[in-house]
């Protein structure tokens, strides 16, 4: 048991401190109330005196030991103890990777293809995907990811693609860069490696079911490097069932040699099947094919969950209060209430006393019953968070003058690689932004893409660069925001946006504000100095390959020039990284080499980023019970004074033999 309010124990405890004090100090003369009597010793000294003053001690004693008790429980009741359990949920553990064959012989039903494959995105639920195309060469489309809202507007473009619409040819670009068509094996492989982790033949099994839906009509053109059956045996060895699409099923027959037997025996080898592209069974097929594959129940990101347990103080509270009633009823009864033969008592002190110990009991009996508002609640929390990376690839970002003459980005590359080790289990995503912004990777909790994707980050290419502004990321960085807040609105988004601030556009930059509830947390980092430094030129070419793409010739060669004054030079604008941190809710951070990312991520705030366990936030009420027990220990402090003081001015007992 934790204590959410522990500082509550400081006040307490001196308040407690002040009750002793009061208590046992002498107050006045000694014996300035009491009338002198004649043979009182006589009176003191018979049985039956020694015995009601040993009853009455002993009804003060347990009075007092009920009101220390009553002062402790409610002081911890009013500190708000809480229970914090770390939990693990279980997670879908199912990873699947669309493969498609975006050769020659599919143009005329890869279109349709890539209806199955959204048909099967709108089946998966937890389920990560990815989506690869190949011909002689494969590229990843994009990587394992729950964004079931990017994936889709990935698969809208690779249909506007095979359909031919205008603009959108080059959708596949990369996939012509090798030595013939339509290299199955090849692509499959490509596939393959797109599994974080892969396991080897004998290596460790992964924790992920793994599962490849491949379309292809199985008709090869060309040497590959990898057979369809090598590729299968790979599959086989990597525990990754392969579920087989063919358009052109009815094309081959079923002989054992024809493509669609060739295929269905690869398939079938690795433990998936194989289904002809208009079969209406075909996606209801492949997804009870995945489901069935999971292999173990995941667990998911750690999640500390919080819960008020106020019971144990509560009743305790509750308990000595009810004996300090009794006990004290013994000693001091309401007024009428006097036993036979007790002199008259003074109504108005005695009748403030029992209106205070009734309070102190009703006050109990109501923070028992846990009373509350509405609108709280539950806390949890978690590193199952949405963390977006806002990336300034501008050509002033190769600016030298990150730890002496070095590239900004590699500072940027740096500090994304430390935040993700510093979110384990949340999912990251990477926009870029020059000219004009880019998804680079959508939300996905693969590290190794991440890496991949931040270790290739480069500046646009200097003959391009028209002028950009640096909130140029906006609108996507929008879009993505509400697309990961409608699929899970329960997982806090996170905002890292890395750059320098150098606008060179010639207008304002636009406000980076959004709709409330959108950003939960995060920071603006910024890069550069006040000096700046100066940026080498990108020509897009490589300098190896004898194109020219390298240095030229002259003293400063290879660095973007200023027409005036030789060699640009880039500088900080940390006015607008300022701007840009209030119009987030984040704080802005300057970032040098050899800083300490523990400064950076305390800085960032990503503790406030707390949810519930799920995907939506529980809704709670906003407990009072703390705020009676607090009221109930005011009112019992004047108890513990008055019991004090009783005691203190008991006559100590006579023993037996000074009487005879």
């Amino acid at each position: 048991m934790e204590l959410m309010l522990w500082w509550v124990l400081l006040p307490a405890a001196a308040a407690v401190a002040w009750a002793v004090w009061a208590g046992l100090r002498q107050t006045g003369k000694p014996g300035a109330r009491r009338r002198p009597v004649a043979h009182a010793d006589r009176l003191t000294a018979l049985p039956e005196y020694q015995a009601a003053l040993r009853r009455h001690r002993r009804w003060l004693l347990l009075a007092g030991a009920a009101c220390a008790l009553l002062l402790a429980s409610t002081a911890v009741a009013a500190a708000r103890p809480v229970d914090v359990a770390t939990t693990r949920p279980e997670q879908h553990n199912r990873d699947i990777m669309l493969c498609l064959d975006a050769s020659g012989s599919m143009s005329s039903a890869d279109a349709a293809v890539v209806d199955v494959f959204s048909g099967l995105a709108r089946k998966f639920n937890g389920e990560r995907i990815g989506l690869t195309i190949f011909d002689s060469s494969a590229i990843q489309v994009f990587p394992l990811t729950d964004d079931y809202a990017y994936a889709q507007e990935q698969l809208q473009l690779a249909k506007d693609a095979f359909d031919g619409k205008p603009g959108s040819s080059g959708f596949l670009d990369g996939t012509w860069s090798g030595r013939g068509s339509s290299l199955i094996g090849d692509g499959l492989a490509s596939c393959l490696n797109s599994f974080q982790g892969s396991a080897g033949a004998g290596g460790t099994a992964p924790q992920r079911s793994r599962s490849v839906v491949l379309a292809t009509d199985n008709f090869l053109s060309g040497t590959p490097i990898m057979t369809l059956d090598q590729a299968a045996q790979l599959a086989k060895d990597r525990s990754v069932r392969v579920y087989a699409l063919n358009p052109g099923d009815v094309d081959y027959g079923t002989a054992a040699d024809q493509p669609g037997a060739r295929l269905r025996s690869a398939a079938e080898s690795t433990g998936g099947s194989y289904y002809a592209l208009d079969n209406p069974e075909a996606i209801a097929g492949i997804v009870a094919g995945v489901e069935k594959t999971e292999t173990a129940a995941i667990q998911g990101a750690p999640r500390a969950v919080v819960t008020e347990v106020p019971g144990v103080p509560l009743a305790a509270a509750v308990l000595s209060a009810l004996v300090l009633c009794a006990a004290l009823w013994q000693v001091q009864p309401p007024p009428g209430r006097g036993r036979q033969g007790t002199p008259p008592r003074r109504p108005q002190p005695v009748r403030r006393a029992w209106l205070r110990r009734t309070a102190v009991v009703v006050l109990l009996g109501a923070a028992a019953l846990r009373p509350g508002l509405p609108g709280g609640t539950v806390q949890a929390a978690s590193t199952d968070l949405n963390v977006f990376f806002v990336v300034d690839t501008t050509t002033s970002m190769v600016a030298e003058d990150y730890a002496g003459a070095t590239p900004r980005l590699e500072g940027v590359r740096k500090d994304i690689k430390a935040i993700a080790e510093k979110l384990p289990g949340a999912r990251f995503s990477v926009i870029t932004f020059d000219t004009t912004a880019h998804v680079r990777m959508p939300l996905s909790t693969d590290t190794l893409a991440l890496e991949t994707i931040t270790d290739v980050l480069e500046p646009q290419v200097t003959a391009y660069a028209k002028g950009s502004s640096i909130t140029a990321a906006r609108q996507v960085l929008a879009e993505r925001l509400a697309a990961a807040r409608d699929s899970h609105p329960g997982r806090p988004r996170l905002v890292f946006y890395l750059g320098d601030g150098e606008q060179t556009s010639g207008k304002e930059p636009e406000a980076m504000a959004f709709d409330a509830g959108l950003v939960a947390g995060g920071a603006v980092l910024g890069y550069g100095t006040a000096e700046g430094g100066r940026m080498k030129e990108n020509t897009g070419l490589d300098p190896n390959d004898g194109t020219g793409g390298g240095t030229g010739a002259g003293t400063h060669s290879g660095y973007v020039q200023d027409n005036r004054a030789g060699d640009a030079r880039s500088v900080i604008d940390e006015g607008r990284l300022r701007t840009i941190a209030s119009q987030l809710g984040v704080p802005y951070v300057h970032r040098e080499a050899g800083a300490s990312p523990a400064d950076m991520m305390q800085q960032a705030h990503p503790g406030k980023a707390e949810h519930s366990d799920g995907d939506g936030s529980v809704a709670a009420r906003t407990e009072l019970y703390w705020i009676l027990a607090a009221g109930a220990f005011l009112l019992a402090l004047p108890e513990a004074v008055a019991v004090l003081r009783r005691l203190r001015g008991l006559p100590r007992p006579v023993r037996a033999e000074a009487t005879r």
